[in-house]
């Protein structure tokens, strides 16, 4: 299966790093926004580096350049307009809600196919704390 991995810095990328032992099993790239932590964990992986502010069309020229067969991303600012373009393309997505999210849900969440959760009280796909 074909990824893609939208992330931008800090614990939206941990929490993607810590589904290392089920996304290396598949044909991963990713889409992040250069950052420190982003360009020392990704050293060696396919990655588009992008601005954080990119727009649904660009999102939708990258996804239609890489095919993915799923989009995943636990961030809501660089997930949305890569979910509303795979979601013109009848691409899956997966969002993966932080552990420290208390308030409303995302709107992002509204654009997945999937959501899981790290909390059990949380609607959603209950995976526990990824770290």
């Amino acid at each position: 299966m074909r990824l893609l991995l939208v992330t931008g810095s800090g614990g939206v990328l941990l929490d993607l790093l810590a589904l290392r032992p089920w996304w290396q099993r598949h044909d991963t790239s990713w889409v992040a926004v250069r950052a420190a932590d982003t360009t020392v964990a990704l050293q060696g992986l396919p990655v588009t580096w992008e601005r954080s502010s990119i727009g649904v069309w660009r999102a939708l020229r990258l996804l239609r350049r890489q095919r993915p067969d799923l989009v995943v991303s636990a961030g809501e600012r660089m997930a949305t307009p890569f979910f509303l373009a795979a979601r013109l393309l009848r691409v899956p997505t997966i969002w993966v809600e932080s552990l420290t999210r208390t308030g409303p849900r995302a709107r992002v969440a509204r654009l997945a196919r999937e959501v899981l959760v790290q909390r059990q009280s949380r609607p959603g796909v209950f995976v526990g704390e990824l770290y």
